[in-house]
């Protein structure tokens, strides 16, 4: 049997600890590539069990409108995907935090496809959300991806047609993205479905069931306990971030947010 990555080993240390696993999403670059890396570095030393970077693309179309002023101050920053995966290894260096990128495939594709899945695994980069690429689509892309050793996690969403449900679980490693609520990140409302969609996705993989889009530190997670192992939360992270004043003041929002984030993971813990 394969031993467990850096993915895999960070859940299990949840469920040995008897909690959810909390991961932040941090949109790479923001609010400049030198306050980037202190914001992640933050973020791990809290105790995030994994960090998702997004990678910053001018035609968001999932990413609600706090992760969309993150990524244009990001890209008049001059962040690009070779940033990124200079980030990854700086935070690789000092931190055994999981990293997670996710990106759409245009930034994948201008940077070469092949040339990205052997810099990423270079960087320590351990699992990637595509946003807008099915797995029927460029197949050698994604084997590229696997074959480096990185996790393909897909997203799937309370409207994904249930004869879809198995070909997108098919390759899923590390966790499964689950859509809490419709629209985009941070927006619309919780759907009901949500429950029958985690359950479905158990029937069909044993790989962690992680919810996003729309997670904030209201969120009674506590209902979720038994259907989903972990949470993602980009958009009430950042917006944390907005509202601080300065540099300093933006890193100790991102802690306490943590902080107070961390305390709600119990609530996901076995019954």
């Amino acid at each position: 049997m394969t031993p467990p990555g850096r993915l895999g080993r960070a859940f299990e240390a949840a469920r040995r600890e008897r909690r959810g696993a909390f991961i932040p999403f941090l949109t790479s670059g923001f609010p400049d590539l030198v306050e980037s890396d202190r914001l992640a570095e933050a973020i791990c030393e809290e105790g995030a069990d994994a960090l998702e970077m997004g990678v910053p693309f001018s035609d968001p179309i999932a990413d609600g409108p706090v992760i969309q002023r993150t990524t244009e101050a990001a890209l008049r920053a001059g962040t690009t995907l070779a940033h990124v995966l200079a980030q990854a290894m700086r935070l690789r260096a000092r931190h055994e935090t999981p990293l997670v990128l996710m990106t759409y495939l245009n930034p994948i594709l201008r940077y070469g496809a092949v040339r990205f899945a052997a810099d990423a695994a270079a960087a320590g980069v351990d699992g990637l959300v595509l946003v807008d690429l099915p797995p029927e689509e460029e197949p050698s892309l994604w084997e590229g991806i696997r074959r480096n050793g990185i996790d393909t996690i897909p997203l799937v969403a309370p409207t994904t047609e249930p004869a879809r449900l198995p070909r997108l679980l098919e390759e899923a490693r590390g966790y499964v993205y689950v859509v809490a609520r419709m629209g985009v990140t941070g927006r619309g409302a919780g759907d009901e479905a949500v429950d029958s969609l985690l359950d479905r996705c158990r029937a069909l993989t044993e790989a962690p069931r992680c919810l996003g889009f729309g997670i904030g530190l209201e969120t009674p997670i506590e209902r979720y306990r038994g259907k989903a192992e972990g949470v993602i939360v980009g958009s009430a992270l950042l917006d944390s971030i907005l509202g601080a004043a300065g540099a300093r003041e933006r890193e100790a929002s991102a802690r306490r947010f943590v902080r107070e984030f961390r305390k709600k993971l119990p609530g996901l813990g076995p019954g």
